[in-house]
This record gives C-alpha cells, sequence and structure tokens, in this order.
C-alpha cells in the first residue's frame, strides 16, 4: 500500500508538504547524528537502516504518483482521441501533463538529499560500511 492517497499526487501544495514530512529524519541528520553513538557499528547501522526506510518510502511515494498520473492521462488521451475537439479534456491533459513533471523533479530533490544525507552519514559513522549501491550513489555524484 503506497504511503500516500491518490489524491495528493493532483494537489501539489499537499504532496510537497508530505514529501517534507517524509524527509524530517534528513533535515535533522546532524542532530541525530550527534545524539547517536557513532563509534558503535550497530548504533550506526540502526541510524542507517532508518535512512534507508526514508528513501524507500519516498521513492515509492514519487513512483506511485508517477504511475497513478501516467494511467490518467493515457485515459484522458484515449478520450481524446474519441473526441479530437474536446478542449476541455485537452486543458485537463495539459494539467495533468505539468503536474506529472512537478512531481518527476521530486526526484531531482530526492537525489540532492540523499546525497546529503548519506554524506553527512559517512563522515560521522566513519567505521560503519556503506552498503555498495549507497557507496556508489555517493561517488557518482561526488567523485
Amino acid at each position: 500500500m503506497p504511503a500516500i492517497a491518490e489524491t495528493t499526487c493532483y494537489n501539489l501544495s499537499k504532496f510537497r508538504a508530505t514529501m517534507k514530512s517524509f524527509r524530517v529524519l534528513d533535515d535533522n541528520i546532524m542532530l541525530r547524528l550527534n545524539e547517536t553513538n557513532t563509534h558503535a557499528e550497530d548504533a550506526c547501522a540502526s541510524f542507517f537502516n532508518e535512512l534507508v526506510a526514508a528513501y524507500t518510502k519516498r521513492d515509492a511515494s514519487i513512483k506511485f504518483c508517477l504511475e497513478t498520473m501516467d494511467k490518467n492521462i493515457a485515459n484522458k488521451k484515449e478520450k481524446l482521441y474519441q473526441d479530437p475537439d474536446d478542449y476541455t479534456l485537452k486543458d485537463s491533459i495539459m494539467t495533468d501533463e505539468s503536474k506529472r513533471q512537478i512531481i518527476a523533479n521530486e526526484s531531482v530533490v530526492e537525489d540532492i538529499v540523499r546525497g546529503r544525507s548519506l554524506k553527512a552519514f559517512q563522515e560521522k559513522c566513519a567505521l560503519f560500511d556503506l552498503p555498495e549501491d549507497m557507496q556508489s550513489f555517493l561517488d557518482k555524484r561526488h567523485g
């Protein structure tokens, strides 16, 4: 089950607010890391698992909205094919496509937030070895 409702995908203010609430851990990462025993690998591993859970939730939300919007746009285009003079439907499709692009741009924001969080985590939890996919992500961004 997705972390957000389908209607949230079409309400951009609500979508952004939801994503912001999903980023609380990242926004407070330095505070949380300062409260964590970063010299204990278990504590770092536990914190890392929280980060990954947050990343997964945000990725799933973005993907859910994009898939939802793609289906809706495809359905509207099918209806438009049957009635090419429906200008209200054309306007609706254009609006939905614009909203979809804004949601897609959230992936770029997510990339930046994740990079910043992983870098801070890696600096504080130097004893913890990042999984290869996360290390590759950091190397690609900061290489």
